[in-house]
């Protein structure tokens, strides 16, 4: 399978357990199948950067899949994120619904090879967050999913991984203020989404009540 990446340096030979921990998945090498998120990506640095085009052979990989929009997948990826990308001052203000996710959504990755889940940047967290602080229903969220707005990533999460990844091809991009309007631009649909919410809908404080 082919995937893209979009960096400011070129990776040819992509190096387990390096890498940011505070990424959704935590540690890992994230790709996507967007060939065009990935060259979005690559033009925010200052300098430019490169589109990396790589092929993955999943065969033999256990992958956990996260991207099929049930209330399961999207409150087990909610507790992923929290785990790796909420702060500190977050944690403490919501310690309890974050407990009670932790018991009862936490996903053991130990054994998982790939995972393949929605997408959370710095242009998306908001939609995590404000679900976690009951400002965002369990629908409008999954239907944020639905239309694509969260993205899909592709994350390598082990050694056994790492070893089936092959760099094929790059090219250098420029530089373009491309990213800050589709930042912006995405600021904007979340205004729009959450307007639509409507108190009858599922809120994390219904879900852990049980209704």
């Amino acid at each position: 399978m082919r995937f893209f990446y979009g960096a400011d340096f070129l990776v040819i030979t992509p190096k387990y357990n390096v890498g940011n921990p505070s990424n959704d998945y935590g540690l890992g090498f994230y790709l996507t199948p967007d060939k065009e998120m990935a060259r979005l990506w690559a033009s925010k640095f200052p300098n430019g950067g490169f589109l990396i085009e790589y092929d993955v052979n999943i065969k033999g990989l256990k992958i956990l899949k996260l991207n099929n929009n049930t209330d399961e997948d999207v409150l087990k990826w909610i507790t992923i994120l929290i785990a790796h990308r909420f702060s500190y001052s977050d944690r403490k203000e919501n310690e309890d619904t974050i407990r009670w996710l932790s018991n009862h959504y936490s996903v053991d990755l130990t054994d998982v090879d790939v995972i393949i889940g929605y997408r959370a940047d710095d242009s998306y967290f908001d939609y995590s967050r404000d679900f976690v602080m009951n400002n965002l229903s369990l629908e409008l969220l999954k239907e944020a999913m639905e239309l694509g707005k969260l993205g899909t990533q592709f994350v390598l999460m082990s050694k056994k991984a790492f070893k089936h990844i092959r760099y094929v091809k790059s090219e250098p991009i420029a530089h373009t203020d491309e990213y800050q309007f589709f930042r912006a631009k995405t600021k904007n649909e979340y205004r729009v989404i959450k307007k639509k919410d409507d108190i009858n809908n599922t809120f994390i404080r219904d879900i852990m009540r049980g209704k």
